[in-house]
């Protein structure tokens, strides 16, 4: 992932939210689809219902005497058969012998044994109602049956409900194509839709992509390649800016880098001054030494000259003081002579 480009790490976030988008609407049309089919479902069981409850009224008659068994069935069939609801869909009737009591689309039917009744799938239709009627009461029933006026089988499901009094099974059905046809056509307008999204969501990466790049001034990991090499001290690598480049981050890293490369140099230069100054600070300790070292030896000579001076100058002292001290007796002495040697007189 490290080495993907921006444009390919937005396209691939930009695929993903796709993808996800596109999980969620397939989510969605497959609830749509069975809340479509419940509905109809529950549309076409209510239908069945209202005809049960004609199934009753006329059978009721009957059993009060108003109408004979045989007219009850026979305006009950006939009020069945012109009943419609959503547009074209009818009403069915078949006894528990699996004998067609009323087809109002294939009136050919009524009255024939239809036991080995099959939709091209070879599921056997009136077999499979009356056992579902005749073990739960009522049930639904999917299968494949022609559209009135065409010879197409098309997916149905039919609601069927057995009616005890007389022994049949009524039903009613939906098919099935027009929710698929309804589904379809949320799905063309979904991929439409994604279709546009993902035009604008690949408009808007690549715009943000050109923008990145612009402020970058190339791929993130070049960059950070190169700053890596330059924070471990190697100012040589190469930084390619693009023409007319002067704001983006490979720039101020160029920048950087050509500052820290003068900034290097003379911090050499002054390095290197500041090691010959200090050779001549050395050598001048060194000179500074020797001739400290040559002082010190003359001061001890002149120290040892000074020693016997002094003590010369204080031999000196001593023989002036016996001199003054001899001049001093000879002086007394000749005193002494003179005092004591007669007078002589001039008379």
């Amino acid at each position: 992932m490290t080495k993907l480009t921006i444009s390919r790490r937005l396209g691939l976030l930009i695929g993903g939210s796709l993808l996800g988008l596109a999980v969620l609407v397939a989510t969605f049309l497959m609830t749509e689809r069975s809340l479509i089919m419940e509905e109809r479902q529950s549309g076409v069981r209510q239908a069945v219902e209202t005809a049960y409850g004609l199934l009753q009224h006329h059978q009721e008659q009957a059993s009060r005497g108003l109408i004979s068994q045989s007219e009850a069935r026979q305006r009950a069939t006939q009020a069945i058969k012109s009943l419609r609801y959503s547009g074209d869909q009818y009403f069915f009737i078949q006894d528990t012998g699996l004998h067609m009591v009323m087809h109002p689309t294939s009136p050919r039917l009524d009255g024939t044994d239809v036991s080995g009744l099959k939709d091209p799938d070879g599921r056997m239709l009136t077999l499979e109602m009356n056992k579902l009627a005749t073990s739960q009461g009522s049930g639904f029933v999917f299968y494949r049956w022609p559209k009135p006026g065409s010879d197409v089988p098309m997916p149905k499901v039919s609601f069927v409900k057995a009616f005890a009094p007389w022994n049949w099974v009524i039903g009613s059905g939906v098919y099935i194509d027009s929710v698929d046809t309804v589904i379809h056509r949320r799905i063309a307008a979904a991929v439409a839709g994604a279709s546009l999204l993902a035009a604008l969501l690949g408009g808007v990466g690549i715009v943000i992509a050109r923008g990145m790049l612009r402020q970058l001034g190339g791929e993130p990991d070049a960059a950070a390649g190169i700053a890596h090499r330059i924070a471990q001290g190697d100012l040589s690598v190469d930084v390619e800016v693009r023409r007319g480049d002067e704001h983006s981050l490979l720039h101020a890293i160029k920048a950087m880098q050509e500052s820290l490369r003068g900034l290097v140099g003379r911090v050499f230069t002054g390095s290197a001054g500041v090691a010959s100054a200090s050779t001549e600070i050395a050598q001048g300790n060194h000179d500074l030494s020797s001739r400290t070292g040559q002082q010190a030896a003359a001061l001890e000579e002149t120290a040892a000259s000074m020693q016997e001076l002094s003590s010369a100058v204080l031999q000196n002292s001593d023989n002036a003081r016996r001199a003054d001290e001899l001049a001093r007796q000879a002086a007394e002495a000749r005193h002494a002579a003179e005092a004591s040697s007669p007078r002589w007189s001039t008379r």
